[in-house]
């Protein structure tokens, strides 16, 4: 299995290797999209990533706040809240870490705010 930077501090962010060999332990059902989405996250430029950030700070504070809250309700429900927490640090910026944590709930979303703005770059 490929380890992405993101997937990398993850586990070094828990102190438990494990992590690297079990990740569905640590994230849930969802697990294979959100390493996928980690993978991709190592193939970005600075110029994609600053993109990537213009159309998060672009959106409605109203509507991002609601979608954060979202995203983290949803991943809570999913795994433990301090791997939630994890996941948020191990992504480092806003827009991957919000995109990682609908991942991790996606099955317990209506809609995705986040993971949108990573695609057509």
């Amino acid at each position: 299995m490929k380890i992405s930077t993101t997937h990398k501090r993850f586990a070094d962010h828990l102190d438990d290797q494990i992590a690297l060999e079990y990740p569905a332990r640590f994230l849930g059902p969802n697990w294979k999209n959100v390493l996928n989405f980690w993978i991709y996250l190592d193939t970005l430029s600075g110029e994609e990533f600053r993109l990537i950030f213009d159309r998060y700070w672009a959106l409605d504070e109203d509507a991002r706040v609601s979608a954060i809250n979202n995203a983290h309700k949803a991943a809570e429900a999913t795994i433990d809240i301090h791997y939630t927490y994890t996941t948020r640090g191990a992504a480092l910026t806003l827009a991957p870490a919000y995109a990682s944590l609908e991942l991790i709930g996606s099955h317990k979303l209506e809609s995705l705010n986040f993971l949108p703005l990573f695609l057509n770059q």
